[in-house]
């Protein structure tokens, strides 16, 4: 089976899209109907967060593997939910709104689609794997209704924790930021996960995740997150990029397993992230560090450290998973007509990522202008 576009085109996430009209039918019946297109672990667990709100019911599900289908159909207790293979399918069902969880590199092509055909949006990110994909975006993102929600799932967004800490800096509570820093090092099992036989023709379909091509490799498929809370807290999008990576462990695939980059913004501070998705068992630093002129902010996504000085710290922990924020307030944008649209912001936060990997590539320097020429 020739590994393309038409072949993948069925993975993709719930379709959860409301017109103004819709939104008021389903506020008087009490429900959003909502599909998901892509079946996969991630899909069905965001899916599973939408399914526990009371005004919420998955009645499409599209995915090229009926299995898939089936075990979603089960854990969202929805036995009648129509299955579609093709994601064009599944938008013309009726359905008031979409959940987007494809590969990586279909979000274009499917948010896209979903925008066209007037749904609201919840979308997985990263928003493509190469900057052609991301370009894609930002162009549909202008054809979207106002009335239309697109969110994007960098759930940082939404968390409080940082929605406190960005308040924080937009006071100058730690003064003005010099240096910043993204972390996320964690272990991902390499070299030792075991993956199941699969026939040679689907192989890439089924763990496209190990390939740069279809996932952006890992600093856009995973530390995208990190990289978007760097845009948010320091303004926007980086001016330039340098840095190195490489392979240690990995042996499957043909991404990167380590890498450290270096951004540099507009504002003249520069940004370290750095990633690994090696290391021991059960250690995991996830975080990102603003170091002021007067303090310093650390964000996780169960914490927040507010560092002034040895007598004036503070550390809040944060126990509600940050992406059942994100899926409440979409939820509750789309019942009380708040749209929002964030592709084109997430498609900058996705693009960063891209140019440190491009940065990593050619062992040099590269600017914003310089990465756009890829496309």
């Amino acid at each position: 089976m020739k590994l393309n576009r038409r072949t993948f085109a069925g993975i993709s996430a719930a379709p959860l899209v409301l017109t103004p009209e819709q939104v008021r039918g389903a506020q008087a019946n009490s429900a959003i109907t909502a599909g998901l297109i892509g079946c996969g672990s991630r899909g069905t667990e965001v899916a599973s967060i939408f399914a526990r709100h009371d005004r919420v019911r998955f009645t499409a599900l599209c995915d090229v593997r009926p299995e898939q289908m089936d075990r979603t159909a089960e854990r969202l207790k929805a036995p009648d939910a129509r299955r579609f293979r093709d994601h064009r399918e599944l938008l013309q069902s009726g359905v008031d709104a979409v959940l987007i969880a494809s590969p990586v590199f279909l979000h274009p092509e499917h948010l896209e689609s979903a925008i066209l055909a007037g749904k609201h949006i919840y979308c997985e990110k990263p928003m493509g794997a190469d900057v052609a994909g991301c370009l894609r975006v930002i162009r549909a993102a202008a054809k979207a209704s106002p009335q239309q929600s697109i969110t994007v799932g960098f759930q940082n967004r939404y968390g409080p924790g940082y929605l406190k800490a960005e308040k924080l800096l937009r006071e100058s509570a730690i003064g003005t930021i010099k240096m910043a820093r993204s972390n996320w090092i964690a272990s991902t099992g390499l070299g030792k996960r075991k993956r199941a036989p699969v026939p040679p023709e689907q192989e890439k379909l089924i763990y496209w995740g190990a390939w740069r091509q279809y996932s952006g490799d890992f600093i856009v498929e995973q530390d995208c997150h990190g990289v978007d809370v760097l845009n948010w807290f320091l303004g926007g999008a980086p001016l330039k990029a340098h840095g190195t990576g490489g392979r240690i462990l990995r042996t499957y695939g043909d991404n990167l397993d380590h890498l450290n980059v270096t951004y540099t913004y507009p504002s003249g501070v520069q940004a370290a992230l750095t990633a690994t998705q090696f290391g021991p068992n059960g250690y995991r630093v996830v975080s990102e560090t603003f170091i002021g002129t007067e303090g310093v902010i650390e964000t996780q996504r169960q914490s927040l450290w507010v560092y002034k000085n040895q007598q004036e710290q503070t550390l809040e922990k944060i126990d509600k998973n940050i992406t059942e924020n994100a899926v409440e307030q979409f939820i509750q944008r789309v019942i009380e007509r708040r749209p929002e649209n964030t592709a084109v912001r997430s498609a900058e936060s996705t693009l960063s990522s891209i140019l440190g990997r491009i940065a990593i590539d050619r062992k040099h320097e590269v600017t914003w202008k310089e990465m756009l020429a890829e496309a």
